[in-house]
């Protein structure tokens, strides 16, 4: 009897995971899907796909659960928090409830605390630790994938050691071709990545000028801006009427997110450069909140301005996700020169909102605040039926296995305290039996 209720409490406390871990990888699996849609329709994409590297795919359950939490946006984050805490309430509500003993509630502030702790330390593993990243890999050879917006140490808060060298790696693990340095006020990250490009466009990945600063009281990038264009700055860091770069071009000129929509069409833009970018995938957390929850004005906005739609990590060294990537089309553009590919996009952006496909990671479609409630389960289904096989059979093998050293651990512990209770018990016996003889040889 005794050994038949250890098995059903080993099934109902140690199995009840794995099985439901497992039982999930499998069952989506049913019902996979891509990783990726466009951006502008929700879609799905073909002829592109999400590439992991053996290191990705050994690693799968941790690195997909950090790709997820990087993809959050700022609600989603507070709600993933909020069913944390629940959830350890609930759970010790319930020891409360079946156990025989007081509560000891310093024990339980304390549980509160590790909790936050780890969720502490998992949000400083993903933005300062090293680890496989999803690449984005093309089959048409003709398109070009960009980012608009990114950031070396030359900006006061990005990483002290995010150099050009490491915004170029960064780049090619997520599978970019271009990227645009658009540091604050400053020009020296640009110019040191620019002397490190290929000779041919093809080559490697390139790195090109540009700036972000103010127009119109907003966050904007200027493409290809670089100190030779500063006579358009005023004041520091704003962005005066009829701006030209090299060559006398019409620059490209991107509103990041997030921003205010009414500001944008406001009479103001009309002694400004004309604007005729917009971003729709931004990878910091309140450019995806923008992003996702202003989804349609931001589309009926580049629809009636005719604006190039673009996606931005806006990556300052702090995180290894990739949220979304900017597709150009261009002949022959792994011949080219970077300076040539440089014009060559930004002729191709000019032309407004056909000229461009923005493509992004899957995230949850989450707008309401009881639809955003569900963001934790929601969020393990969207992922796990993006697993690709490889990643689910990490996912398997990890579960498991930690289930075989937790096990491990309990039984090795279960024995050290069974031989400790021996050993206490043969030295209360040894005490026992020493003064019985002293006291038998004294009589005699």
């Amino acid at each position: 009897m005794a050994l038949r209720h250890r098995l059903r409490a080993l099934c109902a406390r140690d199995l009840f995971v794995p099985v439901l871990i497992t039982t999930l990888v499998l069952v989506t699996a049913l019902f996979a899907q891509s990783p990726l849609r466009d951006a502008a329709t929700h879609a799905d994409v073909t002829g592109m796909r999400l590439v992991i590297s053996r290191e990705f795919a050994l690693l799968a359950p941790f690195c997909a659960m950090l790709d997820m939490q990087s993809l959050l946006t700022i609600p989603q984050h507070i709600a993933f928090l909020a069913t944390l805490l629940v959830g350890l309430c609930v759970w010790r509500v319930r020891v409360f409830v079946t156990s025989t003993t007081y509560p000891v509630w310093r024990q339980e502030v304390g549980h509160i605390v590790i909790l936050l702790l780890a969720l502490v330390l998992v949000l400083v593993v993903n933005v300062l630790v090293p680890r496989p990243m999803a690449r984005l890999s093309v089959d048409d050879p003709d398109l070009v994938v960009v980012d608009v917006h990114a950031h070396t140490n030359s900006s006061r808060d990005a990483r002290p050691d995010w150099t050009p060298a490491r915004v170029r790696d960064w780049h090619a693990r997520s599978g970019f071709h271009v990227a645009y340095i658009t540091d604050h006020k400053r020009f020296g990250g640009a110019i040191d990545a620019m002397a490190m490009n290929p000779a041919r466009a093809g080559d490697g990945v390139v790195l090109l000028s540009g700036l972000e600063l103010y127009s119109g009281g907003q966050h904007v990038n200027v493409l290809s801006m670089t100190p030779a264009e500063s006579i358009y700055i005023v004041q520091g860091d704003h962005l005066t009427r009829g701006t030209r770069v090299a060559g006398s071009r019409i620059p490209i000129i991107v509103q990041t997110i997030p921003f205010r929509i009414p500001m944008f069409a406001g009479p103001g833009q009309d002694s400004l450069s004309l604007t005729n970018a917009l971003e729709l995938n931004d990878g910091a957390p309140k450019g995806l909140t923008m992003g996702l929850t202003r989804h349609a004005e931001l589309l009926r906005l580049a629809d009636s301005l005719n604006l190039a739609l673009v996606a931005g990590s806006d990556n300052h060294g702090w995180g290894n996700t990739s949220s979304g990537w900017t597709l150009v089309r261009v002949r022959g553009w792994r011949a080219m020169t970077p300076s040539s590919l440089a014009e060559a996009l930004e002729r191709e952006m000019a032309r407004g909102r056909s000229a461009t496909r923005v493509v992004e990671r899957r995230t949850p479609l989450l707008f309401s605040a009881p639809e955003v409630a569900l963001t934790v389960p929601v969020m393990f289904v969207a992922a796990a039926r993006a697993l690709t096989p490889p990643e689910r059979l990490s996912w398997i093998m990890w579960v498991w296995s930690l289930l075989l050293v937790r096990l491990g651990i309990r039984r090795a512990a279960t024995l050290s305290l069974a031989r400790a209770r021996q050993a206490r018990q043969r030295r209360r016996l040894r005490m026992r039996i020493v003064p019985i003889a002293i006291g038998e040889g004294l009589r005699h």
